[in-house]
């Protein structure tokens, strides 16, 4: 197992487990958040309890080598990407996995009432798992998938074991895109994890709902993923459709 990838299931399972800064502090526990300028004036999304604004966020496509997962061999990632997205009050940025979540509780991604948005996972390399249920964190994963838009959402679509919508044709960010929904199992008792893809997170607790934006930026393929459930309050709902269709794509 990839150490990078551990880390990311912890984050996601346990909040408050990762996302330290390079000191050892964590500055999620309250007070407001440091910011730096960007050549486009707009400030730079930063860890922690987030001010309502607009900001800018890199999409950083790390390969590791001699990681089957992230970074098979021949892999070629694209540069970093930024993108500006507008940011509700009430919100927290985890610096360290591209995700923000509302700023309450000590396990804000899980069900039954959890959300995010995630940012810029399952980008230029990613494998989808014939059984999505696992028997430990990661494994490699064993359907191929290329490098287009089309490539991940018909492999999707063509898996028998994931619960998806009919993919429509919309934008975000000014670039073309596909969209669809997933839901995840009622029962994941059985499973150490259940991860439809990798790189990628996994569900966060039985009919998890996973909103899909499957984005061509100049060729480079991004994802962009809301998550909540059915519990989800219907304002978190809202805001993370807001955050998503705010984003706007920097060249």
């Amino acid at each position: 197992m990839n150490a990078r990838y551990l880390l990311a299931a912890v984050l996601l399972s346990v909040a408050g487990c990762g996302g330290a800064d390079a000191s050892g502090g964590d500055d999620r526990t309250g007070g407001s958040t440091t910011t730096s300028a960007t050549p486009t004036g707009v400030p730079t999304l930063q860890e922690g309890p987030v001010p309502p604004g607009r900001y800018v966020f890199t999409i950083r496509n790390v390969c590791e080598a001699g990681d089957p997962i992230g970074c098979p061999e021949g892999s070629d990632p694209p540069p970093p990407l930024d993108l500006k997205i507008t940011v509700p009050a009430g919100w927290q940025h985890w610096s360290d996995f591209g995700l923000l979540t509302p700023d309450a509780g000590d396990e804000p991604t899980e069900g039954p009432d959890g959300a995010a948005i995630v940012m810029g996972w399952t980008t230029f390399n990613v494998g989808l798992n014939s059984d999505p249920c696992l028997t430990q964190s990661h494994e490699v994963p064993d359907i191929k998938v290329g490098p287009s838009v089309d490539d991940f959402v018909d492999a999707v679509q063509a898996h028998k074991g994931l619960d998806v919508t009919e993919p429509e044709d919309v934008e975000l960010g000014g670039h073309p895109a596909r969209f669809f929904s997933l839901r995840g199992p009622a029962n994941i008792s059985k499973c150490d994890n259940w991860r439809p893809w990798d790189p990628g997170f996994y569900v966060q607790g039985p009919n998890n709902l996973w909103d899909v934006w499957v984005v061509d930026v100049d060729g480079d393929r991004v994802l962009i993923v809301t998550q909540r459930f059915p519990g989800t309050p219907r304002a978190v709902t809202a805001q993370l459709r807001e955050m998503a269709e705010s984003i706007e794509f920097l060249p």
